[in-house]
């Protein structure tokens, strides 16, 4: 009788040991398994600046003739190199030297080095400069 009471005792004692054993398993890989399927989007968020592929970020010299807005598509003009450089705006300048901070392709960013004082103007399109006239601009009358 003693060795029947202590069979059944050890028969459901093995099955409860057995079923923590299985809740333990499956939180276990529950928690693996949402570890995997979020985590991996935070680190590939993470990883990713605010720049654009092919774009850079420069910091510049220029008089700004349109409202501020970052994020703002603009124009870098400078009128003695007859250069136009297509950006878009990412800070203003805290100091009074007046250094702004672009985006900027990394095919254009090389007109932005060459030469120092820029104009920043509201994007156009079909903006162009004058023709450059070689000559006499004026004429003397006797």
């Amino acid at each position: 009788m003693i060795s029947k009471i202590a069979g059944t005792i050890l028969k459901k004692d093995t099955k409860t040991k057995l079923w923590w054993m299985k809740l333990g398993v499956a939180i276990v890989l529950s928690n693996i398994f949402f570890f995997v399927l979020f985590s991996g989007s935070e680190i590939k968020e993470g990883t990713t600046s605010s720049v654009p592929e092919g774009w850079v970020e420069i910091q510049v010299r220029a008089e700004l003739l349109t409202p501020f807005q970052s994020g703002k598509k603009v124009l870098l003009l400078h009128r003695d190199g007859r250069k136009r450089v297509e950006a878009m705006l990412e800070t203003s300048p805290q100091e009074p030297e007046g250094r702004f901070t672009v985006l900027v392709k990394e095919t254009e960013a090389e007109a932005l080095l060459k030469y120092e004082t820029w104009e920043i103007v509201p994007f156009l399109k079909t903006l162009t400069f004058a023709p450059f006239s070689r000559g006499v601009e004026h004429e003397i009358r006797y």
